[in-house]
């Protein structure tokens, strides 16, 4: 497999989570996984240690077939098991928005 020698990784991504941790720390927080799987750990588990770091944070995730909240975050984490397709329509319906 040969590699791309032009790619320059994105060195700024790291530096404007922290910008906008900081700048919303201890607000209202709500983390939206979407269909982010239980062995995708990379992306799963930042996002569950900022729900556990974060007192106002509220964790929703929504995937078809495999919800995994772990006990510390499961008072204030909502799970959706099902196709995300409809549930997104279904949400959007609820609250009024037309997509």
């Amino acid at each position: 497999m040969e590699t791309d020698r032009n790619f320059i990784p994105d060195m700024e991504s790291p530096k404007r989570l922290e910008v906008f941790l900081e700048r919303y720390h201890g607000k209202k927080l709500v983390i939206l996984e979407l269909g982010i799987g239980w062995r995708n750990q990379l992306i799963k588990a930042p996002l569950m240690r900022l729900a556990a770091q974060e007192s106002q944070a509220v964790y929703v995730t929504i995937n078809l077939g495999e919800i995994f909240i772990p006990d510390e975050i499961r008072e204030k984490s909502y799970g959706l098991d099902g196709d995300l397709t409809e549930i997104l329509h279904d949400l959007a319906a609820y609250s009024g928005v037309h997509l």
